[in-house]
């Protein structure tokens, strides 16, 4: 029932008014005033000719609307968005999140929305510096196996050392058909170039130029050069024209190093963009989560309600409502490159956690979906202690990303049954058992 129902109903059963019936409503759910309004709602609900059952069945009703309820404008404010976004990413999904990347509603991390594009199936543009814009944009992919979808070009905004000033000149004198080109014109910092390096925005320039070396050559033939004393640059004049040479700087470029492993390239978005775009963080953990019998967040709903799982994975919320109890309850989701799992840490499951519920990024959680857990014995089946399982052959988890502290694994029980916020993982109430540990 909305506000308005609640007011109408005191008004024509009792005759109230209904500025008097607001004051009924916010009386509603209150220990020592209720009793005052159930009082006043039957004596005058009787002497206008209401039955008895129908005076309990109406208090019934306004008696359990205290616990929860809002006004019908309210609920119009979230069903129309709601709607709207829905048939937007029905329909339009490449702008619809090339929105939402742009303009951060913050509910969720952006690293969580460019998961979302990536299990749709919607191709994510890497970082150009010819083509990246100061914003996210839908552009149609030339050429490779999406070539005429829609795909969504990354940003050089948000770029972590890039200023707006030079941001601004970036884009200003687009397109550069050369490094030399690049610095004369946009005057960046060398720290700058080399951080567009690593996260491969020259990549379609080293090609155009024939060279044989790779991202990685790049970067340490930039590193020689920040380590050299600056010379001030030659001033360009405004009108006049380079020469058509091609990249002679990158055509020239000795191959000596390794190409970067992909592992290797989602460090450098993490620790650059905060955004994991090439794969998801979770990929390079697969191998070992697959060993400890990890569920998937999209295979959660296929299982028999009750069934105990594991399920790892990036933190990409925590809240903690208030609750009338007094007692604290801690929402946790978390994102496993397939979905999102919510998990719920009553009391008891707060206390034996202790600060790590808060303190890591990568969760290891067991429990069955919506029932009790039993936390210690978890914690024996899979002997996570002290120091968490981990193959020395995988790449490490180490991620040197601020928001990845790293953190010591520990064991902890719980009992839980949220309500799902994501359709595809469902409810899950278990045990906090592990935690990555990143280096």
């Amino acid at each position: 029932m909305f506000h308005e129902q609640i007011l109408k109903t005191f008004d024509v059963m009792t005759g109230c008014g209904l500025a008097r019936a607001d004051e009924f409503r916010r009386a509603l759910g209150n220990d020592v005033l209720e009793g005052r309004v159930e009082e006043f709602f039957r004596k005058e609900a009787r002497a206008r000719g209401y039955s008895p059952e129908v005076v309990d069945k109406v208090w019934g009703t306004l008696k359990a609307f205290g616990s929860f309820g809002f006004c019908k404008a309210h609920g119009a404010a979230f069903a129309v968005p709601t709607y709207q976004s829905a048939w937007l990413k029905t329909h339009h999904p490449e702008a619809f999140l090339a929105g939402l990347w742009e303009h951060d509603p913050g509910m969720y991390p952006k690293r969580l929305l460019v998961a979302e594009a990536r299990r749709l199936g919607i191709p994510i543009l890497p970082l150009d510096i010819n083509r990246s814009q100061a914003e996210y944009r839908v552009e149609r992919v030339a050429a490779g196996p999406d070539r005429g979808k829609l795909g969504i070009r990354l940003s050089l905004n948000g770029i972590y050392g890039l200023s707006g000033t030079e941001l601004k000149r970036i884009v200003a004198g687009q397109p550069y058909d050369s490094l030399a080109d690049l610095r004369a014109r946009s005057r960046l910092s060398k720290p700058s170039i080399q951080r567009l390096a690593q996260l491969g925005a020259f990549d379609s320039l080293h090609r155009a130029s024939g060279g044989a070396a790779n991202r990685a050559d790049l970067v340490h033939h930039l590193q020689t050069l920040q380590s050299r004393p600056h010379r001030k640059g030659i001033d360009v004049i405004d009108g006049q024209l380079s020469l058509p040479l091609g990249d002679v700087e990158l055509k020239n470029l000795k191959a000596v190093l390794p190409a970067p492993t992909l592992v290797d390239t989602v460090r450098a978005e993490l620790d650059l963009m905060a955004v994991d775009v090439s794969d998801h963080l979770m990929a390079s953990h697969r191998p070992l989560l697959d060993r400890l019998g990890v569920t998937t967040a999209d295979k959660l709903l296929a299982l028999r309600n009750g069934t105990e799982v594991l399920v790892a994975g990036v933190r990409v919320a925590t809240q903690t409502p208030p609750m009338r109890g007094g007692r604290r309850v801690v929402f946790i989701s978390i994102d496993d490159g397939t979905g999102c799992v919510d998990s719920v840490f009553f009391h008891e499951a707060q206390e034996l956690a202790g600060p790590l519920l808060f303190g890591t990024r990568l969760l290891l959680i067991r429990g069955p979906p919506g029932g009790p857990a039993r936390g210690d014995q978890h914690q024996r089946q899979h002997g996570l202690g002290p120091e968490p399982h981990r193959d020395p052959a995988l790449p490490g988890p180490g991620l040197r990303h601020p928001g990845l502290p790293g953190t010591p694994a520990a064991g902890t029980p719980r009992r839980h049954q949220p309500q799902p916020r994501h359709h595809r993982a469902g409810r899950l109430s278990g045990a906090l058992v592990g935690l990555f540990r990143n280096r």
